[in-house]
This record gives structure tokens, sequence and C-alpha cells, in this order.
């Protein structure tokens, strides 16, 4: 999200200078790397809490460097856990400051954001406006950055979404498989481009094939996601999907006291009802998630008018 931004900038300015946190992509878009994102991509609580001095001593380093270089502006995009630290020292050195994809205020039980007091920030979703604006936020939204969706052509196919970070498909992936093999019929793993050799690996062992998610979005029949914008992205295209997931159990007694007891899916959320069945922890066995997408299918014409209300919501497809 940050590259393509940055590839928008530089368009209007071609002697732009981007430097910061991030991965391949902004490498490729010109900018300079003070830290690779790859340092700080967690899920959860538990997994950065185990590397608290790190993060630490990253943070220090990160924000010598942008010292040094001094911006004449700051540019944060999602990691609210990072980018709150890097915001605080922003505003000590009296830099503007924009905020792509903020802390998703309407997750979280009882939680203060007053720290985003007057900071400009732009969330993905229009639902999240109000949100923000209860806690002084400047919100300015312009619509979901998306191409449009093709509806699915519904070939059989079973899409698995068992999430990108290793940390996830690493606690995710065997029950999925376990849902494909119960099911029988052809089911792939869904990847962002090429996948890991770890990945790979994975996904042979438990005897599933893997493709690029966009063209398998296009064809799908069902999908079995965790929750997030993969989720969201088969929803878009007509296919009647389940949520699932299976997190560590600190992290499942950390999300039951810490965020709100709604829907934790983005087309539930964006929907106000619940479009798509969930099944967390204990409620992700099995035979659940293979009932649950026995369901779903009943449901495919409805998806398929779910996928086109969804579209309205988001407004017109834009580009960052």
């Amino acid at each position: 999200m940050a590259a393509a931004f940055v590839q928008r900038l530089r368009q209007r300015d071609a002697e732009l200078e981007v430097a910061g946190c991030g991965g391949e992509a902004l490498l490729r878009a010109g900018g300079e790397l003070f830290l690779h994102r790859e340092r700080i991509g967690f899920v959860g609580w538990s997994a950065p809490a185990r590397h608290l001095w790190r993060l630490w001593r990253d943070l220090q380093a990160f924000l010598k460097r942008a010292e040094a270089w001094r911006p004449d502006s700051v540019l944060l995009v999602d990691s609210p856990g990072w980018n709150r630290r890097v915001l605080k020292w922003s505003q000590a050195q009296g830099l503007p400051v924009h905020w792509i994809a903020p802390p998703q205020a309407w997750a979280w039980k009882k939680r203060s954001l007053a720290y985003l007091n007057g900071v400009s920030v732009q969330p993905l979703f229009a639902f999240e406006v109000p949100y923000l604006q209860a806690f002084g936020a400047q919100v300015e939204w312009r619509d979901f950055p998306r191409t449009p969706a093709q509806p699915t052509r519904h070939d059989g196919t079973l899409a698995l979404l068992p999430g990108t970070r290793e940390v996830l498909w690493k606690r995710n992936l065997p029950l999925f498989a376990s849902v494909a093999r119960q099911r029988g019929g052809t089911a792939v793993v869904a990847v962002p481009g090429r996948p890991s050799s770890a990945l790979v690996q994975a996904c042979q062992m438990q005897g599933l094939t893997w493709e690029d998610a966009a063209p398998l979005m296009e064809r799908a029949s069902a999908c079995l996601a965790v929750p997030g914008t993969g989720c969201l992205e088969a929803v878009r295209h007509g296919i009647p999907t389940v949520a699932a997931a299976r997190p560590g159990n600190l992290d499942l007694f950390l999300a039951t006291c810490l965020l709100d007891p709604g829907s934790k899916v983005l087309p539930n959320r964006i929907l106000g009802r619940n479009v798509v069945e969930e099944r967390y922890g204990q409620e992700a066995s099995m035979p659940t998630v293979v009932a649950a997408l026995e369901r779903a299918l009943v449901r495919r014409d409805e998806f398929a008018a779910i996928a086109e209300e969804l579209e309205t919501r988001l407004g017109p497809p834009t580009l960052l």
C-alpha cells in the first residue's frame, strides 16, 4: 500500500525522496529502507511480546536514522503498535503526519485512541469514519482502494486462504487441509504472488496445490478464509465464504478480553449484518467448518446479491 502511494506521488513530483520502513515494493518504487517491514510484521499479541527488547532497539535505530535524514513530512501505513511510537516522535519534531489505515477503533473494547486527536487519517472503509471522528481524528475517506471484482465462474474449486503471514498459515493450514480432505474435490491455497519456500513445503505436506489469489477468486465455488481482506475479496467476487481461525491460547484469551464482541469479518461489519459464518478457537473444528461451508454453498445466489450490495457500500473502485 505504501509503495502504491509513493508511485502516485512520484507521478506528481519525480524528485520526491522517500525513506522509511517497508519491503521490496517500496524499494522498487525508489524508496530507501531504514528497516524492513518483516521486522515488525506480527499477528496477535503473543508474538510481539516475545520480541519486545529487539523491537525497542529497532525503533531507536529507526528514529535515529529518520532524525538524521530530516524528513519534511511523515506517512504512516497500518501497523498501529509501531506507528503509534513513530507518530509521537513526528509530533515532537513538529512534522505533518498522515496515517493511512489507522487503528481499527471499531474492533476494540473500551480502548482509547485519544492520541489520534487532530491527526490526519484515511481509513480503508467508510464505516470506520464515525469511530475515528469520536476520538478527534481529522478523517478523510477516499473509497476502498481496489480493482473491480469479476463474479466467480463457480468451477467447483474450494479456495483456501489460511493467511499470508507464516504465523497465521502455520496455525490454520492443517485445519483448512482437513476440511478440504473431508469435502473432497479440488482445493487450492490462495497466495499473493510467489509463495515462500516454507509455505510451498507446508502445502506439499498437506497434499495441497497453490495458485495466485487473483485468478483463483475469479473461478472458485467456495472459500474458507481467516478474517481479513482476503475474506472481503472472496465475498466481493460472490463466493460463498466461511471465516475460521485457530489463534494461540494466549491470543484467543486476549482477544476475548480486549476486542469488541461483534463480528471480526469485514463484510459483516461493512454491511451491518452477519452474512459470513465465523468459527474461532475450539469452534473451528473440521466438522463444524465443513457444515458451515455446506450452508454457505446453499446460499450461492444470496452471495451473488451480497457482492453487488458490498460494491455499492464500498463505492466506485479507486486506487491510492
